[in-house]
């Protein structure tokens, strides 16, 4: 099974050169998930880029700064969702197979980092399913 996803901070939804281009990349290359970073839109928003974008289902994190977008062949099942994070558990509906997608929209403070590693870390102890991370960690070394 090889699907296509794409993680992509947008930095706001509401600018025409971006969504368009976010339009020709879905168009281009068929993408079964997509998570936005920094829509800068409320969730109200939510259903009309949806239908925009052509995918059958959306969900928005805890904060609003992640948005998801998945084919109806999939089956969600949100396992954690906070501020700076969502993780869903996918089961594809024709392969029936299970498989978990971590979007992360991290933030630039150190600090404030520590709960989304404390997230990430709780999480992969239930994964027993193959799993993919993405999304924007911002600053990654040592500061």
């Amino acid at each position: 099974m090889i699907e296509k996803t794409c993680f992509w901070n947008i930095r706001s939804v509401n600018t025409q050169e971006s969504f368009e281009r976010l339009m020709d990349l879905k168009r281009r290359h068929h993408y079964s998930y997509i998570a936005l970073m920094e829509p800068f839109q409320g969730p109200y928003d939510l259903d009309k880029y949806k239908s925009r974008l052509g995918m059958d289902k959306a969900m928005a994190n805890y904060s609003s700064k992640i948005w998801v977008f998945w084919n109806a062949d999939w089956e969600a099942e949100v396992i954690s969702d906070s501020y700076q994070q969502i993780s869903i558990k996918f089961k594809h509906g024709r392969l029936q197979r299970d498989f978990v997608i971590l979007a992360v929209n991290a933030k630039c403070c150190a600090l404030e980092r520590l709960e989304l590693w404390e997230n990430l870390e709780y999480v992969a102890e239930g994964i027993n399913h193959p799993w993919l991370v993405g999304g924007d960690f911002n600053v990654i070394l040592d500061e």
